[in-house]
């Protein structure tokens, strides 16, 4: 049955009012989960009471002495940390600036969980463990562990000041056991790695060690995904969802994951940054010719575009080659495999 003419242009704006109510009706709602996380998390302590999460912290305890010798030093980069308040949780922010009072304050208000980013990801990241690589403080495992996303998760970040504020806002708020943190940096081979420090949280990256350094920098234990797996005990089969922000270092994860990749359940969220690409000699193209390997579709999670939400990665130049052209290129997108219709 066609659709009835709309006669007028007043009907005409009515009816796409109509359109549009129903369309956010039909959206996940980000301010619904900001609602539930501090009622969620008063459940914490109960579930770290749990024997699963006993056993998730004991294994993990018995693999992470730097995660033993954080839990055990509240002194630590004391003037470069700030503990406020964060949706109901003492959340704990690294401050590079710490000497700039208004800096500290600006950066301060900005403070927030990727609620809207949670709800673009649940179709597919839902359940099971997280792997985040580029865990920072974690504003985006935290709350994935809290409201129920996951069941678990596994965080690598290889910053010392973000290291130590991500493990107190596990210890402060009843994670411990659901959010298992490692001071370590995730690529293609097992070793030691140069981080180059930046002027802000989010900033820091893998220098080649040949590299003039332009900042700090600090060395960094460091393991392809799949050594790291092994060696905090994680089933692959239990793995959902892994996270990737790494500055650039994107190629150098997948080729240190091989046997994760195989795994075709598991869905991936990845930044992508030509210029970061760039500094290591590699383009967008490189990129997306190993991710069609391994992945079948992708969401572009930039919601201001036009065109299908869901599309195959064989679309991925195509569809992302506004990202080569943008003052600020860069998007994340979802990857993951899907049977065809």
């Amino acid at each position: 049955m066609k659709p009835t003419a709309i006669a007028n242009p007043k009907e005409k704006i009515e009816e796409l009012g109509k359109r549009i109510d129903r369309l956010h009706r039909s959206l996940l709602d980000p301010d619904v989960l900001q609602g539930l996380l501090p009622i969620k998390a008063t459940l914490l302590p109960h579930r770290m009471r749990g024997a699963d999460a006993r056993a998730r912290e004991e294994r993990f305890r018995a693999a992470s002495e730097q995660y033993v010798r954080t839990l055990a030093d509240d002194s630590a980069f004391e003037a470069n940390t700030r503990a406020m308040e964060l949706d109901g949780l003492r959340w704990w922010v690294p401050l590079l600036r710490s000497d700039d009072e208004a800096d500290v304050e600006r950066y301060m208000r900005h403070q927030n969980f990727p609620y809207r980013v949670i709800t673009q990801t649940r179709e597919v990241a839902f359940g099971g463990i997280m792997l985040d690589l580029g865990c920072n403080n974690g504003r985006m495992a935290i709350p994935r562990a809290i409201l129920g996303d996951v069941t678990a998760v596994y965080g690598a970040e290889p910053d010392p000041l973000n290291y130590t504020c991500l493990v107190r806002n596990v210890r402060d708020n009843h994670l411990s056991g659901i959010v298992m943190p490692d001071w370590t940096a995730i690529g293609s081979e097992n070793g030691v790695v140069r981080l180059g420090r930046a002027k802000h949280a989010g900033g820091h990256k893998v220098i080649d060690a040949s590299a003039t350094a332009r900042r700090e920098t600090v060395d960094v234990p460091s393991f392809t995904l799949d050594s790291w797996i092994d060696r905090l005990g994680i089933a692959s089969e239990d793995i959902a969802f892994v996270k990737v922000d790494v500055q650039g270092s994107e190629m150098a994860v997948l080729r240190g994951a091989a046997r994760l990749l195989q795994q075709k359940h598991v869905a991936w969220q990845m930044e992508i940054d030509p210029p970061l690409l760039a500094e290591r000699q590699l383009t967008t193209e490189d990129l997306y010719a190993t991710l069609r390997e391994h992945f079948t579709h992708f969401i572009d999670l930039n919601r201001q575009l036009p065109g299908p939400r869901v599309r195959p990665t064989s679309d991925m130049t195509t569809a992302l080659a506004y990202i080569l052209d943008a003052t600020d290129g860069r998007t994340d997108v979802l990857l993951f495999s899907m049977e065809k219709k």
